[in-house]
């Protein structure tokens, strides 16, 4: 895979190679050097690749999609065959001649810092939803920069302080905050942004929007340029790679995925990695009954409770952040086992922030369409979304009446802010719900950090909203054919008829999980005696002792509920992340990674 790194100001060449060795994951072989006395520049891998012409240089991580479009745009007839070098090439002269705007026009998955000598200037920029990562922190004397946080905590100039307020938007949402890392003085490069750094300031901007605007009234042609838009994305994205592979969960949004890759790859090799509990998941089954009618070379993958000490430090140190449940844990294993196999994983990523496909957008809906409902649906959808307690009477009903006791509450981190306001439904608006959904999407992309799972073991990972086209398509659908009825995501599978059989296109929301069994709390419970000890708590000082306490309580030889369940996992995530990111600054953990299982009927 690929990384860059960089620094501008107060620094030598032999600092910034000590940044580079942090990023050995992403690719054996690293360049760096000098472009003047304060400014260095490094590059890492084999998708990594650097241009350079007068005045100008650009280092690049990822791959651009539409290199053909590009050219064109550049008065050339076609772009010169794919290659990470290519590439580069491709974006310098691109910047060059048409100004940083020309960034919007760019489709695929890539993070870039660009150099204009005349200007004195350095701009860093990521692909619109995120997915190829960049970092930057400043210790007041110089600006650094990298593909992952870990590399920047190899200078002990900079601080490795926690930012808690992001640490309490994990433990609220799963996920962190926008425009912060855990540690409060890194930062990322904000998804379709980029930043601009000179001698008197820095200054960020959005360079990529879109806005809803539905293109026509017609359910079939809705459907009919859909199809064309996502089988044209796969298309450009597959084109250079030889060996094809799908993350294939047992839900519609991977099973579309995978039945897009058949139709455009022919014959070239397609495999499909699924990861379950055992023969008898619902997922693998379903995958493998996917696998199946579409020819594939199936990889059907175990994760056992026993292998997670092993897993969840890696998986941790990866992310670089504590986010994730049982679902990241199986993509983590997928994508060990793809590595082995393919150059190119597609996921279906997206497709939910898309098309209304999670269980709480039937809230937005119903409190789009009942105004009276509005208030306490909104309250029981932020409780679902980010732990905040209903105030309401109605609102307190419901969260009783879905979770009926089993509920926990997420844990407070010490002296963390509280959560911002919720901003609620959309109001006085046309396609509220499409308006709602974008408000999502620009804030806070679907599963990026996912990018660093896949390059950390190997593989090139890249899904359908990378490309601006499938965006403008999916947001110029109306409201209505996105949730109809009773069906989510209705569109979408009137798109992908033909592609698949209609019992596969009638399938629900996948989820990935555990046995949340005895077996699977026994572990946590493992986990968590060495992990979250009182003595250390405290002097870690994060949680409460007597949250801890209290979570911990469970019934003998009973397993805990699944909200306790959860809770657990995520403190023991935030502890892994503290020992590696506040104590070990960013080493790699210690323990072995489990050998890989394969399932019975591989």
């Amino acid at each position: 895979m690929g990384a860059l790194f960089g620094m501008l100001g107060e620094g030598s060449l032999e600092e910034l190679r000590g940044v580079g060795e942090r990023l050995t994951h992403r690719g054996p072989n690293a360049e760096s050097w000098s472009l003047t006395s304060r400014l260095h520049l490094g590059v890492r891998g084999s998708r990594a690749a650097v241009a350079a012409q007068a005045g100008s240089a650009l280092v690049f991580d990822g791959a651009v999609d539409n290199r053909d479009a590009l050219a064109r745009r550049l008065g050339r007839a076609q772009a010169a065959p794919a290659s990470p070098d290519a590439d580069a090439a491709l974006l310098l002269e691109l910047l060059d001649s048409l100004g940083p705007a020309a960034i919007a026009e760019v489709a695929g998955e890539f993070a870039l810092a660009y150099w204009r000598a005349a200007a004195g200037r350095l701009m860093l920029a990521r692909d619109r939803v995120g997915y190829a990562p960049l970092y930057y922190a400043s210790d007041g004397k110089r600006l650094v920069f990298a593909s992952e946080y870990k590399a920047l905590l190899a200078l002990d100039t900079l601080p490795a302080r926690p930012n808690r307020a992001a640490l309490q938007a994990i433990q609220s949402t799963k996920w962190v905050q926008p425009g912060a890392t855990c540690l409060d003085a890194v930062f990322p490069v904000a998804p379709g942004s980029w930043l601009e750094v000179d001698a008197d300031r820095t200054f960020s901007a959005r360079y990529w929007d879109i806005p809803v605007r539905i293109a026509h009234d017609d359910e079939t042609r809705h459907a009919e340029a859909l199809r064309e838009t996502f089988l044209e994305t796969l298309r450009q994205q597959t084109g250079p790679y030889p060996r094809i592979g799908v993350s294939l969960s047992g839900g519609l949004d991977s099973a579309v995925m995978a039945a897009g890759a058949r139709h455009v790859v022919g014959d070239k090799e397609l495999h499909t990695f699924s990861a379950g509990y055992g023969d008898d998941d619902r997922e693998l089954v379903n995958a493998a009954s996917v696998a199946r009618v579409l020819g594939t070379q199936h990889h059907p993958l175990v994760l056992r409770p026993a292998d997670l000490p092993g897993i969840l430090p890696w998986m941790t140190w990866y992310l670089e952040e504590p986010i994730g449940r049982e679902d990241i844990a199986y993509l983590f294993v997928a994508a060990r086992e793809a590595a082995r196999h393919v150059d190119l994983v597609l996921a279906g990523f997206g497709f939910d922030g898309l098309f209304a496909g999670l269980p709480r957008h039937r809230l937005v809906d119903l409190g789009l369409r009942m105004p009276p409902l509005r208030r306490p649906l909104e309250e029981f959808f932020d409780y679902t979304f980010r732990s905040v307690e209903p105030r309401s009477l109605l609102g307190r009903a419901l969260k009783l009446g879905w979770f009926r006791g089993s509920e926990f509450p997420a844990p407070a981190v010490l002296q963390a802010d509280p959560l911002p306001p919720f901003g609620g439904f959309p109001r006085d608006r046309e396609q509220p719900l499409s308006q709602f959904l974008r408000r999502g999407f620009m804030r806070l992309p679907y599963q990026h950090p996912i990018e660093r799972l896949y390059s950390g073991v190997g593989v090139r990972m890249n899904a359908h909203h990378t490309d601006p086209a499938f965006l403008s398509a999916a947001f110029g659908i109306p409201d209505r054919l996105k949730i109809h009825g009773r069906t989510q995501k209705y569109i979408l599978r009137k798109a992908c008829a033909g592609l698949l059989p209609p019992n596969m296109l009638a399938f629900g929301k996948s989820f990935n999980r555990l046995k949340h069994d005895t077996e699977m709390s026994d572990v946590l419970d493992a986990l968590a005696e060495e992990l979250l000890e009182p003595a250390a708590l405290r002097e870690r000082g994060l949680f409460d002792l007597a949250y801890v306490a209290r979570l911990r309580r469970r019934p003998a030889n009973r397993p805990y509920s699944q909200e306790r369940a959860y809770r657990l996992w995520s403190l023991l995530l935030a502890e892994l992340w503290a020992r590696q990111y506040l104590d070990a600054r960013g080493a790699p953990p210690s323990v072995a990674l489990p050998p890989i299982r394969h399932a019975t009927g591989a």
